[in-house]
């Protein structure tokens, strides 16, 4: 089969969309001719072969500092339809991992070359964000989304909740879900020196973009109720100047550590073995691929009880599921973790066990291969 994927960024760009891309690619393309179409970025070629797949990359600009609810970086690609119908003669399926940047655009192309339009849904119906994304979001499923989504032959969905909530309710093609994979070699119980480096003791963990639907200041705000730990908040984003302020004004501002460095792979996988507790706030979440990363590190976790999360964490077992917008609650299972380190590392171990289970690429990969061979 010869298989067409589109996405906005492949690596060397780092993100889950892109991670889940290539590692799903790179594996069918193992008995599948596979290309992916993305942009073109500073320092990549404008097409090679990269672990099987055909990867060819449009000329691109890329918008970094969008208003809200854009969500940046977007990239701005003059000859990318143009390249998109130039291949797609030569490939059996089109397949999409953006329903929003590529629109009706996609109904289009598929229908004029006469082929089966697949689409992965990445991001879930948006929902307790906020107001502007909340609103245009829904606005778009409810029309042009919904559009694209009753013309795909297939959607796969990276939750079951994903689904559940996005599928406009008469689409009829098939559905599955594929839920993101983590490489358990590089994340697993590992002994480093991450917290003697930090000085730190004991160390809360939590790894997200700094933006709304993350819910930081929650567990910001948890933290006075957890007054035995530090908090290492890792990532970037347009928040990042408030939540410092947030934890300043808290008087937290010596116990919650920011690290906004892009951090290697490798590296990261250390902090998360250091962790005792990984929380993850969120307010909105279709999967959760960090409480994967987490768990894979027997790390025990506690999140939102919201979107994909409860198909991930086990409640009680590898981890604990609060309600949304509770620093009480979030604080009340993290103590319990802290206070507990026999039943904590029970609980971590339990997670890893599961992640290696449930949550592994060649899972991924085969509900993409099982949907096309429905066809």
């Amino acid at each position: 089969m010869r298989i067409l994927m589109l996405n906005l960024f492949f690596p060397p760009y780092q993100g889950g969309t892109e991670k889940h891309v290539y590692e799903v690619a790179k594996r069918l393309a193992k008995k599948n001719d596979v290309t992916v179409l993305t942009a073109r970025l500073p320092g990549t070629k404008k097409e090679e072969i990269v672990d099987g797949i055909r990867v060819v990359r449009s000329r691109a600009w890329v918008l970094k500092d969008l208003p809200g609810p854009l969500p940046p970086p977007i990239p701005v690609m003059p000859e990318h339809a143009a390249d998109i119908q130039r291949l797609l003669p030569d490939h059996d399926v089109l397949h999409a991992h953006n329903r929003f940047f590529y629109g009706l655009d996609l109904v289009h192309w598929a229908k004029k070359f006469k082929k089966p339009l697949y689409l992965t849904l990445h991001n879930a119906r948006p929902e307790g964000i906020d107001f502007p994304t909340d609103f245009w979001g829904q606005a778009y499923d409810d029309t042009i989304g919904s559009a694209i989504m009753k013309s795909c032959t297939g959607i796969l969905g990276v939750s079951q909740n994903t689904l559940d909530v996005t599928l406009p309710k008469k689409y009829k093609g098939q559905t599955a879900v594929a839920y993101n994979g983590v490489d358990t070699r590089i994340f697993r119980p590992q002994k480093n020196a991450v917290k003697s480096q930090l000085g730190i003791l004991k160390m809360v963990l939590c790894v997200a973009r700094f933006v709304p639907q993350k819910g930081l200041e929650y567990l910001i705000d948890a933290m006075n109720l957890v007054k035995d730990a530090d908090l290492v908040l890792i990532g970037r984003g347009p928040l990042e100047k408030k939540l410092k302020q947030h934890a300043k004004k808290r008087g937290l501002q010596k116990r919650v550590h920011f690290l906004t460095q892009k951090i290697p792979e490798a590296q990261l996988a250390q902090y998360y073995a250091a962790a005792d507790v990984f929380s993850l706030p969120s307010l909105w979440e279709p999967f959760g691929m960090v409480a994967c990363e987490a768990m894979a590190s027997s790390i025990p976790v506690v999140a939102s009880r919201i979107g994909g999360l409860p198909e991930i964490i086990d409640d009680a077992k590898d981890g604990f599921l609060v309600p949304p917008k509770n620093p009480a609650a979030l604080a009340e299972k993290i103590r319990f973790l802290l206070d507990h380190p026999a039943r904590s590392k029970k609980m971590g171990q339990n997670g890893r066990l599961h992640v290696m289970k449930k949550f592994t690429w060649e899972k991924t990969a085969e509900a993409y291969a099982e949907m096309y061979e429905k066809a």
